[in-house]
């Protein structure tokens, strides 16, 4: 076996080869096995290829979702990322500097079966395995083969036809025995015809003198680190676009589920679109505390957040919120309800006009329910109570009722009338005995008592809760604080009755008074002036009778009456 370096060959005999193996030239080859695969060629492109897949779905890893930790993943992936795509390049530039090595020739790699032998041309040394006397040729048909074997070599040439195979055979030993047997004068024609590797002696005049020399891309020496630095830009490239990519799509995620989760999850995995914590996710917060359906939940929310971007609507939530309390406030139908109302969010000045409104709303309610109550011949009734419900809206439902005594301008007289009298019994029988504090402020008491009872009637306890209050004392200047039903009276004293049996001589009662109902700080109260008198009923006496049976009924039936009269001047029906 020889070995011929191609590119040290002749220019000639570089173009002799090249066209013989083409078949355009002779001598053409009897058979060709073509280069096979390059399984290592082949395996190296396989890792490049599985290393740059790896790479992919390594990079597609908790992409864009939500509910990955590695939706954004942190700076050491680059370095993953580069180690993934340089052992990529590698293979891939390993397999191509193996396919430029093999093919960086102008002819074709393969093994050729020419008149003298095979030629292997796999690589650019040629190998020539010379036919000898020793040279072995069988066509083998049931493989379809044609066999060459040399000393310690044996080739396979593909025999698709099985004449053209035993042609081929045939030719190759009658060129091998003519080869053997020619004489010295005609060695080199004889050769010329049978080896493509002999100068034949003819020059192309066109062809360049110069042989032809291998071309190498000069990348090739350099493959393994132009594969470490396409790792590394690749990698880095790769995270940067990565993640811009993935929290792209992150936010769009979240903007379509517009939930509270979804934009924390969105924050939590890195994202750094400043919208999302300032807007979106208070905004959405908000809204799931609206959907709880009350103030607390949106109070809480207001605890969270402080100061917002969105406060005009933090605002707006929480006043909605609360004219719903304040609705059901009000479907509660009770003053007592807004004064609840009003004490649990007296922080939201705010809600004022709301809750004025509402207030109104049950004074004008209250007044519609009283109106048909009122004397109608009294205009200025249906007002003053207008102001007196909105005096106690505010300042509390309290309403006194109160007399204030003075003292008796007659009585004197009346007692020296009564002691001239035949029918006197003794100082014991006096009416002064009978119309001291101790005997009056029951009766006082009394008729406050059924006053407070008839104005309660007409009103809800929680905007109007009239009580009887103490009698002031005559002289007594006190300046009322809540609205008061002040009635000033005497008692005065008249005339002489006289009864046989038993025998006694009493005066008629009167009582002579003034009332005025009173709200502080009001200028129009209602007064009301009225006198009553009462005789004694003679004819109801009994032998058990007494002048103090008389005189607490005289006293008492005056009080009732003036009462009565009183009330009718506000109220129908009394």
């Amino acid at each position: 076996m020889d070995r011929v370096d191609f590119f040290r060959l002749a220019r000639p005999v570089q173009e002799r080869f090249v066209e013989s193996t083409q078949g355009s030239a002779t001598p053409a080859p009897l058979a060709i096995l073509p280069l096979a695969r390059d399984a290592k060629m082949i395996g190296f492109a396989l890792l490049g290829g599985a290393a740059f897949v790896l790479a992919i779905f390594t990079l597609r890893i908790g992409y864009g979702d939500l509910a990955s930790r590695y939706a954004l993943v942190p700076l050491s992936f680059a370095g993953i990322y580069s180690a993934l795509f340089a052992l990529s390049a590698l293979g891939f530039f390993k397999a191509a500097a193996r396919h430029i090595h093999a093919y960086a020739v102008p002819y074709r790699p393969a093994q050729y079966l020419f008149p003298i032998g095979v030629i292997d041309a796999r690589a650019p040394e040629l190998a020539v395995h010379r036919v000898s006397e020793q040279t072995q040729i069988t066509v083998d048909e049931a493989r379809r083969v044609l066999r060459v074997g040399f000393d310690g070599n044996k080739f396979e040439f593909p025999a698709r036809d099985l004449a053209l195979a035993a042609g081929a055979a045939q030719q190759l030993s009658e060129l091998r025995d003519r080869l053997a047997n020619a004489g010295p004068d005609s060695s080199a024609r004889e050769q010329a015809l049978v080896d493509p590797l002999v100068d034949n002696g003819f020059k192309n005049p066109f062809a360049p003198a110069e042989a032809m020399r291998r071309v190498v891309p000069g990348w090739l020496k350099f493959w393994p680190f132009l594969a470490l630095i396409l790792g590394v830009l690749l990698g880095g490239l790769s995270f940067r676009v990565r993640n811009t990519l993935s929290e792209a799509r992150l936010y769009r995620a979240a903007r379509s589920a517009d939930s509270a989760a979804a934009y924390r999850a969105y924050l939590a995995r890195g994202g750094t679109n400043p919208d999302v914590a300032a807007v979106l996710l208070p905004r959405a917060e908000l809204r799931d505390a609206i959907a709880r359906s009350g103030v607390a939940a949106i109070e809480q929310f207001v605890a969270v957040h402080p100061q917002t971007k969105i406060q005009p609507e933090v605002d707006a939530a929480l006043h909605a919120a609360l004219l719903k309390e304040l609705a059901r406030a009000e479907a509660l139908g009770t003053f007592t309800a807004l004064k609840d109302f009003a004490a649990q969010y007296a922080r939201y000045p705010f809600l004022d006009p709301d809750l004025d409104r509402a207030i109104d709303a049950r004074i004008q309610a209250t007044l519609q329910a009283l109106k048909p109550a009122l004397a109608p011949s009294q205009t200025r009734l249906l007002p003053f109570f207008e102001r007196l419900l909105r005096f106690t809206a505010k300042h509390g439902p309290e309403v006194d009722v109160r007399f204030q005594r003075k003292p008796s301008e007659t009585i004197e007289t009346a007692e020296k009338v009564l002691r001239q009298s035949a029918y006197f019994t003794g100082e014991k029988n006096l009416p002064s005995a009978f119309f001291d504090a101790a005997h009056v402020a029951p009766r006082e008491r009394a008729a406050a008592d059924a006053l407070a009872s008839a104005i309660n009637e007409h009103f809800p306890r929680d905007l109007v809760d009239a009580k009887a209050a103490p009698t002031l004392e005559d002289g007594a200047d006190v300046k009322a604080t809540v609205p008061t039903m002040l009635i000033v009276y005497h008692t005065e004293m008249s005339g002489a009755f006289t009864s046989r049996r038993p025998r006694f001589a009493i005066s008629g009662v009167g009582v002579i008074g003034k009332a005025s109902f009173e709200i502080p700080g009001d200028a129009e109260p209602l007064p009301f002036k009225l006198t009553v008198w009462r005789a004694p009923d003679l004819r109801a006496v009994t032998d058990t009778t007494t002048p103090a049976d008389l005189y607490e009924t005289m006293a008492s039936e005056a009080f009732k009456k003036f009462s009565k009269k009183y009330l009718a001047t506000i109220f129908v029906e009394h």
